[in-house]
């Protein structure tokens, strides 16, 4: 019912578009478009997710323009079907450290999609990701499948994404100085000082060679020595360069953000990308009924593909009144 009311919105050309830099991001190593994909879902979720797949990068897919956009649906039926799409894997909300063409740092929030469905560790891994994949210039991630096959295996959840390449220097660097071995727990807390030094042009091999070079003759822990290092050879910004019209980015840092409020995952639980407190507020609405389809007389427009012949026949039958029996004679 709520899915073929959405035919007519899914083709609509206008849908608004975030500030420059915000808004959606196409997860990596999706599958191609399939007439299954969403199959799984309530047709509400369904024809919501179908509709957000088709949009394009940077559009604002927040619940209140979904409302605005979908006529069917409110702000609590937007909502509540954004929440089931993050709890099935399709969506996370994550602030993103970019450092910009004249060196500055900023953070901007972008709402990364999944036409197929993730676990949390595979969004967990994710959010460590920090090559770059959507900056100009920047290497994509790797394709889910070779474009031109006809049959495509879908990857399987928990699939771990890419590492970056910061995390990359930092785990080669045993295998230049021995004395340098790092665990995987040294590499993630170390990251995101290579994706500084990376980010203020600093080449791969410049970097190895300043963080193995003048070694003690014994290490007895690398990461702290590391650390030291890092924080304090770290290299000045580049020099401002002329302004342009689409400057490149360089990915630095992610942290996974609540879908719906500005609390972090530094700062607060998340449960598959929801908050506890917006978690809870979704449940009181669904519990007190209003996430359904807004009715006729409180859309902003005229519901699509109304059959308004079958409408007016039924309006005037509403309308005329029972013959009633003539009233007998009083004797």
């Amino acid at each position: 019912m709520a899915s073929a009311n959405l035919s007519a919105a899914l083709r609509a050309p206008a849908h608004p578009m975030a500030k420059a830099g915000y808004g959606k991001r196409h997860a990596p190593d999706q599958a191609p478009p399939r007439a299954t994909d969403f199959a799984g879902l309530e047709p509400r979720e369904a024809a919501i997710a179908a509709y957000v797949d088709r949009l394009p990068e940077g559009a604002a897919i927040g619940y209140k323009v979904l409302a605005e956009e979908l006529p069917d649906f409110g702000q609590q039926a937007c909502r509540s079907a954004l929440d089931r799409l993050t709890r099935a894997g399709h969506l996370r909300r994550i602030r993103v450290h970019v450092t910009v063409a004249d060196g500055q740092m900023r953070w901007v929030t972008r709402t990364y999609f999944s036409r197929t469905a993730r676990d949390a560790d595979w969004w967990a891994a994710h959010v460590r990701f920090v090559r770059g994949m959507d900056a100009p210039g920047q290497p994509p991630a790797p394709a889910a499948a070779s474009a031109g096959t006809e049959a495509v295996e879908e990857p399987e959840p928990g699939v771990r994404a890419p590492r970056s390449e910061a995390y990359d220097v930092l785990a080669g660097l045993g295998r230049r100085e021995p004395r340098l071995q790092l665990s995987e727990g040294d590499c993630v807390a170390l990251e995101h000082l290579v994706g500084e030094w990376l980010a203020r042009g600093v080449g791969r091999e410049q970097l190895t060679q300043a963080l193995t070079s003048g070694l003690p003759a014994s290490v007895h822990s690398a990461g702290p020595l590391l650390r030291k290092r890092l924080e304090t050879k770290m290299p000045p910004s580049p020099a401002p360069q002329p302004e342009r019209d689409h400057p490149s980015e360089q990915i630095v840092g992610m942290v996974m953000m609540c879908l719906f409020c500005d609390e972090d995952e530094t700062t607060t639980t998340l449960d598959h990308g929801v908050c506890r407190d917006c978690h809870a507020a979704v449940a009181r609405d669904e519990a007190m009924g209003l996430t359904g389809d807004v009715p006729d007389t409180f859309l902003a427009r005229p519901r699509a593909e109304v059959d308004v012949a079958a409408r007016m026949a039924e309006l005037r039958s509403a309308t005329v009144r029972p013959v009633l029996p003539a009233p007998r004679p009083r004797r």
